[in-house]
Order: structure tokens, then sequence, then C-alpha cells
């Protein structure tokens, strides 16, 4: 983790403007937890994508940028608005931070915004726990969990790694399950077929056609977006897209058809995502959030080698309240159950307005 030094000096905090570029890209390539939830890029394409417009804090010391916080506004006709840090990411979210006085300075500027744009609420979705920021009157809770692989010696990670799934991998390949690292737009479209069909089976609203597209086009040619896929017999049966920003790889969406899951499908890409962790010298890996219920989730990603804890929301509730997080994972909700039941043509359409305000 990158090392937090203080200062006698006072920051100074502002919003990110367009001659910051350079600035803001050299700060997140020197910090050990900087994703690419936090880079430009992807805040151009969430503005492409789902029309949220960004608010996008930055702390200067003597003319060093010490701390970000990245923010989006999302607002939607009758619902209202909300500002957020980070839509569409479990633990991206909160201040990134060289000093530690830029937390609280960056956080008291976010809340000033919040009630000058009259949302409904404000809220902060870290990767752990922050002192300073509960100090500063936010409500805090504890409700999702985070795993995570340390990418550090390749025995040890391995070692780390349960026997079964390694055998699973193994027989995946005596199987006929062959991984391939996507290589065009069409192998993008074609994992996206694969992904509506298991995301309406388990009853999550998925992402439209123009967000994997513009996934594709905009950041899988600089190797931002990484996509491997799970073939047999030359027939996608599967894949899993990542993330990647500096030393860290975030799963983002795994997917296999129901008939190539005893293939052993899952745990071929799971192995090969660890493998090119490994051989490209990333330092983490991210499996994802899970609910606290979701106990055997977290011990599956934890046989991995995963470590696992809480993430950390702060939120202030001003015209309105954050709703509960943990509702997002019930999958026996009468909402999913109803989703499971659609017409695959459908999912997409609405999945993406959905999408627009359930980030």
């Amino acid at each position: 983790m990158e090392s937090v030094t203080t200062s006698k000096v006072r920051p100074s905090v502002r919003l990110l403007s367009d001659n910051d570029s350079e600035a803001w890209d050299r700060f997140l390539s020197g910090h050990d937890d900087a994703v690419l939830y936090h880079t430009l890029a992807w805040r151009d394409f969430v503005q492409q994508v789902f029309r949220h417009k960004p608010y996008y804090l930055l702390c200067e010391n003597e003319g060093r940028i010490t701390g970000i916080l990245p923010m989006f506004l999302v607002h939607f006709p009758l619902l209202g608005s909300k500002l957020i840090s980070m839509p569409y990411d479990i633990g991206a979210g909160g201040p990134l931070v060289t000093e530690v006085s830029a937390a609280p300075l960056l956080v008291e500027r976010a809340m000033q915004l919040a009630r000058e744009l009259r949302t409904g609420y404000l809220q902060l979705r870290c990767a752990h726990k922050q002192d300073a920021l509960a100090e500063l009157g936010l409500e805090e809770c504890e409700p999702v969990i985070l795993s995570e692989i340390v990418l550090d010696d390749e025995k040890a990670v391995w070692a780390r790694v349960e026997r079964d799934h390694r055998k699973a991998m193994r027989k995946a390949a005596r199987r006929g399950v062959v991984i391939r690292e996507a290589a065009s737009l069409e192998d993008c479209l074609t994992f996206f077929s694969v992904y509506l069909h298991v995301f309406r089976d388990f009853g999550t609203p998925p992402y439209n056609r123009e967000y994997f597209e513009r996934l594709w086009h905009d950041l899988a040619g600089t190797k931002k977006v990484r996509l491997l896929l799970a073939e047999v017999e030359g027939r996608c049966v599967g894949g899993l897209m990542m993330f990647a920003w500096g030393r860290n790889l975030t799963s983002k969406f795994a997917a296999v058809l129901p008939e190539a899951v005893s293939l052993r499908a899952y745990p071929a890409l799971y192995g090969r995502a660890i493998e090119i962790g490994l051989e490209e010298g990333f330092g983490r890996l991210s499996w994802g959030t899970s609910s606290r219920d979701q106990t055997g989730l977290i011990e599956f990603k934890e046989r991995w080698g995963a470590i696992s804890n809480a993430t950390a929301f702060y939120s202030l509730a001003l015209t309105g309240s954050p709703p509960d997080i943990e509702k997002y994972y019930d999958t026996e909700g009468l909402a999913r159950r109803a989703w499971k039941r659609l017409p695959l043509s459908l999912t997409p359409l609405l999945g993406g307005l959905l999408n627009r305000w359930f980030c």
C-alpha cells in the first residue's frame, strides 16, 4: 500500500480541471491502491454510457496532488439524485491519499457539494474502514465483504489455492475446455450473449450491449479491460472479464453456461486469471464482493487463496437515505424471481434503464 505521510502545510481542495489530467494520472501511477475505477478513462466511459455527471476532487499541497476523490452525480426523473463514490463498484470509492490530512478535507468538500447540489444523499464506498471519515458525522456501515488474492511469490500463491481447485483446472483441460484471451469486438459480443443468459438466470439486471461495445472500443485496446473466453470445440461457453490498472486486476464479470459448469469451466477461467496476474507482474487480484450472508461464496473465494475483509460505507443523508445494499444480494427476493421469468430479449433494454439508477 502507498505510504501515507503527514504535512505541516494545510492542503487545498478543488475540482479537477482539464489541465490536471497528466497530474491526476501521475498520482494514480504512483499509488498501489489505484484501480481502473479511479482513472479518467473510466470517468469518460461512465459519462458516455450512463450519462452521469462527474465531480472529481483533488487535494493539493505545495503544488503536489496528495489525494483524490472521484464522484458521480446520479440523477433520474422522479427518483431524485445522489452523489456516489463510486457507482458501479464497491470498494473503489472514498478518498485515495498519500497524506493523511487530505482525506477529511476531500470528504468535507464532498459533503458541501452534496448539499449544494441538493442530492438525496452522499455515499462513499471504501475498501476498508477509515476512522477519520466517521469523525466527520457520516453514518458508517460494513455490509459487504471484499475478497482479494495477493500475487506475491508464484509458489506461495498456488500453495494457497486448495487442491480441489487445482484438480478442477486439470479436469477442465481433460474435458476439452480451452481458455484464450478475446481478440475482437466479435469475441466480446459472443461473451455478451452468454452473460445475458447467465445473468437472467441469476435474476440480475444486466448491462446493455452499449456497455460492452464501449468497454471494448475504449479500454480493451490499452489492456485496461481483459476478457478471457472458455471454449469447447471452438464454441464459447463462458468468460471472465477483468479490469486492469497499475498493479491491480479486478474480476468484473464471470459467466458460464449451465451445461459447461460440470466441465469445470469456472475453475479454468479463475485459474488462468491467476496465471495472468503472476505472469504479468500484478500485485493483487480482486475476486469481487459478497454480502455477509453469502458465506459459501466467501469460502469459495478464500479456497482460491483470497483474503476477505469488510468494506466500509460512509453516508450523509440529506433529503433521502441510501438503500440497503444487502438487498441487492438477496437471490430469493421477489424482484429477482420475477426477473428470471423475463424474455431474454427484454433484459438488456430493461437492465440498461435500471442500471442508470441502481448503481
